[in-house]
C-alpha cells in the first residue's frame, strides 16, 4: 500500500465534481482516531445512502402514534381513571402499549414531543354529566389537566368533551398516559368514557425535535 502526501486535492479547471474511489473501492476512511474533520460554514453534506454511527438519527415526526378508545369504558364517579385507549390507529416505532393497566406511550429518544388527546364523557342516563376532567400523566404523576366547559351542575350535559394539546421536553423512557374524571348527577348511576364507535376519544403524539 502506497501513501500519498499532499496539501490540497482539487478538480481540473472546468470540472465541479470530485470523486474519491471507483469500482475497486469498498471502504473509504477519513482521518484516524483523535483527528477532527471540519465541514466549513456554507458547505452541505448530502446523504443518499445509509447513515450509521451518528447517534440520534430519528427524524422529527417519524416517532408517532394514535390510539383510540374502541368501546365505552365504565368509570367511577369523580375518580381519576386510566383511559383505556386500546386500539392503535398507527404506532410508528412501536412505543405505545395498549395492554390492560398500561395504555401508555414510552419516549424512545430524548427530544420535544407533542401530545394531544380528546376524552368524551357520558352516562347511562341522559344529561347526567356535571363535569369531566382530562389529565396527562408523566411517569405516573399528573402534570397537566383540563376541565370540560360544563364544569357546573346547572349545565349538566348529555356528552361533554375535554382536550389536551401540549409540547413537552422529554427524556428517553419517560412514559405518558391519559387519565380522566367523570362527575355525574342523580340522573344516572353509571358514568362513561365515551367511545361512540371509536369516534369520540383518542390519544396521540409525535416527536418534533
Amino acid at each position: 500500500m502506497s501513501k500519498l502526501e499532499t496539501i490540497t486535492i482539487d478538480t481540473p479547471s472546468g470540472s465541479s465534481a470530485l470523486q474519491i474511489g471507483d469500482g475497486n473501492t469498498s471502504t473509504i476512511g477519513l482521518g484516524k482516531s483523535g483527528d477532527t474533520i471540519t465541514i466549513p460554514s456554507g458547505a452541505t453534506i448530502t446523504n443518499n445512502g445509509t447513515a450509521n454511527g451518528f447517534g440520534d438519527t430519528v427524524v422529527a415526526g417519524t416517532e408517532s402514534f394514535l390510539a383510540i378508545l374502541s368501546s365505552d369504558q365504565n368509570v367511577n364517579d369523580s375518580a381519576y381513571t386510566l383511559a383505556a385507549f386500546d386500539s392503535e390507529s398507527y404506532d410508528v416505532g412501536s412505543n405505545y402499549t395498549n395492554t390492560s393497566s398500561n395504555y401508555k406511550y414510552t419516549v424512545p429518544t430524548a427530544g420535544k414531543y407533542r401530545f394531544y388527546s380528546t376524552l368524551a364523557f357520558a352516562t347511562q342516563g341522559s344529561y347526567g354529566v356535571d363535569w369531566g376532567q382530562i389529565a396527562l400523566y408523566k411517569n405516573g404523576s399528573n402534570i397537566h389537566f383540563v376541565f370540560t366547559p360544563t364544569h357546573q351542575t346547572a349545565h349538566a350535559a348529555d356528552v361533554a368533551t375535554a382536550q389536551i394539546d401540549i409540547t413537552l421536553d422529554c427524556a428517553a423512557n419517560d412514559y405518558f398516559q391519559i387519565y380522566g374524571r367523570n362527575n355525574w348527577n342523580s340522573n344516572t348511576t353509571q358514568g362513561l368514557f365515551y367511545s361512540d364507535s371509536s369516534r369520540r376519544s383518542w390519544f396521540g403524539g409525535y416527536r418534533i425535535a
